[in-house]
């Protein structure tokens, strides 16, 4: 190639990175601001009550947006970035992605709309909110498709439809959210939040409708070898989905019966905050840093990338937590509103929880991306187990809801240990 040729290459290469690399952060700045926003919304017009009240539905919802269609998208960005230079392989693994996903919404609609008055009665504690269950059962479908979309753009590195998707569903997602809330209050709180999902399928339409892959009419296509692969992703999303929401669903129980709604509401808000930020992070590295490792098959080659990621992460969150700590005064009743100053003093707890957590994300994406089902169920049900058995007993002993963010820390310390020492020790096996 003439040297002016590649000189002219390689500027428009850094362009497009650039412009990809701007997309994805205004992306992720709006996903945290509308996460902030919505928190904001439900923290001034239903106070730390209604905060502890909706906290089971949002749970719920929660679980429902990370399994939609099978909760294979993690699977779908590894086999993506695997096949993208052998077109058979990859249009038929996105058939059998289709077909996956059209099945398993199918089932927890069926599943949803059979049980709605009693998963009302569960959740709101009358079984008068059945049609807003009936709602959440159809809307899944449409959680599934935007989980397809961005898969397979994550996988083939397409950031900028991606970062589009976010955008313009942020933007629908705010005034919807604002309209409903004001109007509804508790009700519409809750159809929010379905709306916080669902909305994002229409900019993700557009873009499929725009794409090679809609032109091409994909089919739907079984095949057993491709569902039983698929299915160790579900197992890993339906593991990771669960067992925290449910978590949190007893020790929500736990906390209302012994302490009452209004620290419910407190927790609650802090997950919720904690939920907003975090965000950025694991989409960051489900864009960035999985699809690198997909294509790695040495242990040598991956090393590195886990180690520069960490330290990465680790920076970035440090310097945004200290931040938030120190003017925590100012900015929690900003965020929330005045309701919530008993958080100040429980924050630090959350933060350093997150350190943590942030940190083991980078080894918990490794092990989705080579798909070692049984390490990752290990270790969440572990998590699961750990975080329950600790907040029940710490709440019980008098600690109140400061006991359960003790535990929520000490478990995320624990876990962070053993993921260390396990990566380690499968380094070093593998050299």
């Amino acid at each position: 190639m003439h040297p002016a040729i590649k000189v002219k290459a390689n500027s428009a290469d850094r362009k497009r990175a650039l412009i990809s690399a701007a997309l994805t952060t205004t992306a992720q700045v709006s996903k945290i601001g509308v996460g902030f926003v919505f928190i904001k919304l439900v923290a001034v017009y239903l106070g730390a009550g209604g905060m502890g009240q909706l906290g089971h539905f949002m749970s719920v919802v929660t679980i429902l947006s990370l399994l939609a269609g099978g909760g294979i998208v993690n699977g779908l960005i590894k086999y993506v970035a695997q096949y993208k230079g052998k077109p058979k392989k990859l249009l038929n693994m996105i058939a059998v992605s289709k077909a996956y996903s059209l099945i398993f919404c199918a089932v927890v609609c069926l599943l949803g709309c059979f049980f709605s008055r009693y998963i009302s009665g569960y959740i709101f504690k009358t079984p008068d909110y059945y049609w807003v269950v009936l709602f959440l059962a159809v809307a899944q479908f449409g959680f599934a498709f935007t989980n397809l979309v961005t898969g397979v753009s994550n996988g083939l590195r397409d950031t900028k439809t991606y970062a589009m998707i976010q955008i313009v569903g942020n933007i629908l997602v705010l005034p919807v959210s604002w309209i409903l809330i004001q109007s509804f209050n508790f009700v519409g709180a809750a159809l929010s939040m379905v709306f916080f999902f669902s909305l994002y399928s229409i900019p993700a339409m557009y873009f499929y409708r725009k794409s090679v892959f809609s032109k091409l009419k994909i089919g739907f296509r079984y095949e057993a070898e491709g569902f039983k692969r698929l299915l160790a992703f579900t197992l890993m999303a339906a593991v990771g989905a669960i067992s925290a929401p449910l978590v949190e669903i007893v020790i929500r129980e736990q906390l209302i019966e012994h302490v009452g709604f209004v620290a419910a509401g407190i927790w609650q808000a802090s997950i919720k905050l904690s939920s907003a930020y975090m965000g950025f992070f694991t989409i960051f590295l489900a864009v960035y840093f999985m699809p690198m490792i997909s294509e790695k098959e040495k242990v040598a080659e991956i090393a590195p990338l886990v180690f520069k990621f960490m330290k990465m992460v680790m920076a970035i969150f440090v310097l945004g937590a200290s931040v938030f700590f120190l003017l925590r005064h100012y900015l929690i009743p900003l965020l929330l509103s005045a309701e919530f100053t008993d958080l100040e003093g429980l924050i630090k707890y959350q933060l350093l929880a997150d350190l943590f957590r942030v940190t083991t994300y980078v080894v918990g994406f490794v092990v989705i991306a080579k798909a070692s089902l049984r390490i990752y169920l290990v270790g969440e049900l572990a998590q699961g187990l750990v975080f329950c058995g600790l907040g029940l007993a710490f709440l019980h002993s008098g600690l109140g809801v400061e006991g359960v963010f003790i535990a929520n820390l000490l478990m995320n310390m624990l876990y962070f240990t053993v993921s260390i020492i396990g990566f380690t020790i499968y380094r070093k096996r593998s050299v």
